[in-house]
This record gives structure tokens, sequence and C-alpha cells, in this order.
């Protein structure tokens, strides 16, 4: 089980419970309109979601985990680390519009970063971001990576930077 605290944050393993917290911030479109959502979000794919997260932390001893704001015990996103079927990592982080502006995606993105290096030893992380998100391109240029070059992932071509 993944437990990783920061200053004002938890992300650990997800639990079936999680579900419904993360089908909510799902739901808004301003939130989901950088990633590749195929389909409206229900429960059972939240679910499903979930059931794989916990199957990659399983299996590689990392996944995108729950984050948890310490100061009300809320799911306020999700952020942690995925191998794609290229075999290298990236790191991801997601957060409710609630949340942004406050530092929280590069506190986490920095715990998660930490985590690749030390007990992982990852030889590089990468992040994949939609060229219109400016504020991951901002998240990724604080975490100290640097542009590396376009690529074609997810169905979509996406600048991907390098740790």
């Amino acid at each position: 089980m993944a437990f990783i605290e920061t200053e004002r944050l938890i992300l650990r393993t997800w639990m079936p419970s999680d579900a419904s917290a993360l089908l909510e911030s799902s739901l808004d479109r301003e939130v989901t309109r950088f990633l590749p959502v195929t389909r409206p979000p229900t429960l059972e794919s939240s679910l499903a979601w979930i059931d794989r997260q916990m199957d990659e932390q399983e299996r590689e001893g990392f996944s995108v985990w729950p984050v948890i704001r310490k100061e009300d015990g809320r799911l306020i996103g999700r952020c942690g680390l995925h191998r794609l079927p290229e075999g290298y990592v990236e790191v991801v982080w997601v957060f409710e519009r609630d949340a942004w502006g406050h530092g929280f995606a590069t506190e986490a993105a920095r715990a998660a970063a930490a985590y690749a290096r030390e007990p992982l030893r990852l030889p590089a992380l990468y992040a994949l971001i939609n060229p219109a998100n400016s504020a991951s391109i901002a998240v990724a240029y604080r975490l100290g990576m640097r542009f590396d070059r376009v690529v074609r992932a997810y169905k979509r071509d996406l600048l991907r930077y390098v740790l």
C-alpha cells in the first residue's frame, strides 16, 4: 500500500469507497477537458478505473493515487505514476476545480517524483501534456522538467517533458 504525506496532502492507495468522489470530479468537463475521456463517466467506470489503479499498484509498486487534503480529509484530485505501453513512466496530476491555484498539483507531483527517485530508482520520469494546458506545463517546469519532444499518446499529439 502506498502512503505519501506532504505538508498539506496525503497520497495513498485507492479504495472502492473513493469511487463516488472520483466520479464527482470526473463529471466536471473543465477538469477533464485535457484528458483522453471517450465516454461520460459512471460509477461503474470509476470503480473499474480504481480497480486498474489497484492492479498497477500491486504489479508495479506505484499507481495514480487519490490526493486527500489533510485539512478536511477530502479527496481533491489524483496524482501519481503510470507506466505507458512504451515502457516509460509518466507522472500524472488531475485536480478538481476548487483545488486549482493553490499549489496542490505541484506539491503532489513533487512527492510522486520523489517516490519515483526513492524507493523506485526510475532512471527518468515523463509528463505528457496537452499543448493547450498551460497550467500543467507550468507545473512541469516547477518540478524541474524540461520539454523533450512531441509524442503520439492516448490517440493525440502531446508535449513530453522529462525529469
